[in-house]
């Protein structure tokens, strides 16, 4: 039954019978099969093709998703106590964060946390906001710190402090470091080319703020970055309100239980940090 409702919720949150066959590694006939026994023992219909690729869940299939994400929580975690051989495992918490939160926020909050990591096994993932809503979306990760306001019925958003994008490096420089297009910054980048009617002659996509400003630090280029990433030697042209933009913490609408404590550490500091 489990892993009929992990197979569920794959074909639930990508849409896709292929797609959730290359996700759990196991073939399309399979995932085919595992949700019609599934529909077959619920009496019910859970999912329905609307057109030919896209898969839409009933009004059944998504009252069981809600349900099946709280089962396979709990499920995980007994499992880890059960075959533990002391029952003391720590409890693993999944982080993710956008490259800019993880460079002005995650080393004071994991020095924060190092506090309870005798109880937890912390993992910490960077990567674009995009992606960390992917990652959470499809429930590998417990938290998620991005700079991007993205929307999700699945996720609650916590929003605090701010960022403020400006125009670095050499003006003079024909060469653009861009970030990948599905990066929070590349989407203000583009307006701002659009807005000064540019067309970079040259272009490096590079996926790592922190590459990006140490370039600048070397005189090479010119981009659209946050403020707080920059030596403060890199020439910088402010912009308007419009390349303001907020933080937010992603969580689960319902956390493991063993989580709490973590969360609540999290919240308290992303408050202080906003107020600081």
């Amino acid at each position: 039954m489990f892993k009929q409702l992990e197979t569920f919720c794959a074909v639930y949150e990508t849409r896709n019978f292929s797609h959730a066959a290359e996700q759990l590694f196991i073939s399309q006939p399979t995932v085919s099969t595992q949700i019609k026994q599934l529909e077959a023992d619920l009496q019910t219909t859970l999912l329905t093709r609307n057109g030919r690729q896209e898969i839409v869940p009933t009004a059944s299939g998504q009252l069981l998703y809600q349900q099946a994400q709280k089962l396979l929580t709990t499920w995980a975690a007994t499992k880890t106590a059960v075959q533990s051989p002391r029952h003391l495992v720590k409890v693993p918490c999944r982080i993710g964060a956008s490259h800019t939160t993880g460079r002005l926020i995650l080393p004071t909050l994991l020095a924060n946390l190092s506090a309870v990591s005798d109880r937890f096994d912390f993992q910490v993932t960077l990567a674009n906001s995009a992606e960390i809503l992917t990652a959470m979306s499809q429930h590998k990760l417990d938290f998620g710190l991005v700079e991007k306001p993205l929307v999700t019925d699945h996720l609650n958003r916590l929003a605090f402090g701010h960022d403020e994008l400006v125009h670095a490096g050499d003006f003079n420089s024909p060469l653009w470091l861009l970030r990948e297009p599905n990066s929070g910054v590349r989407h203000y980048t583009n307006a701002f080319l659009k807005a000064r009617n540019i067309q970079p002659e040259q272009v490096m996509v590079i996926h790592s703020n922190q590459m990006i400003a140490d370039l600048l630090a070397r005189g090479t280029g010119q981009t659209i970055i946050s403020r707080h990433v920059l030596a403060p030697t890199i020439p910088v042209e402010a912009l308007s309100s419009h390349y303001q933009r907020q933080f937010f913490l992603l969580t689960n609408h319902h956390p493991a239980a063993a989580l709490r404590p973590v969360q609540a550490t999290i919240t308290q500091y992303l408050t202080t940090w906003s107020n600081g």
